[in-house]
């Protein structure tokens, strides 16, 4: 991919009023496109998915632990689409 079309993508004003088409839009143009590495796609996916169950599920405990390496994972992607950002 050009640099341009990288410029383009970021550039380009995605708007939705559902998660679910946020995330796919983001896999597809950074993690697909080989922009963003894989296991950013997988953790935003994960995040999602326990903030659903949260959400809707009747009774759901989250285990502390989980809870520590979903923080963690989430301050790694928020630095690498800073980091992401800054290079283009």
């Amino acid at each position: 991919m050009e640099e341009k079309d990288r410029k383009d993508l970021i550039a380009y004003r995605f708007e939705t009023s559902k998660h679910t088409q946020l995330i796919g839009w983001f896999n597809k143009t950074f993690v697909h496109a080989g922009l963003i590495d894989p296991k950013f796609g997988k953790i935003i996916n994960k995040a999602f998915n326990q903030r659903t169950k949260g959400d809707y599920d009747t009774y759901i405990t989250f285990e502390k632990e989980i809870l520590i390496e979903m923080f963690v994972e989430m301050k790694v992607f928020i630095s690498e689409i800073k980091a992401y950002l800054k290079t283009r």
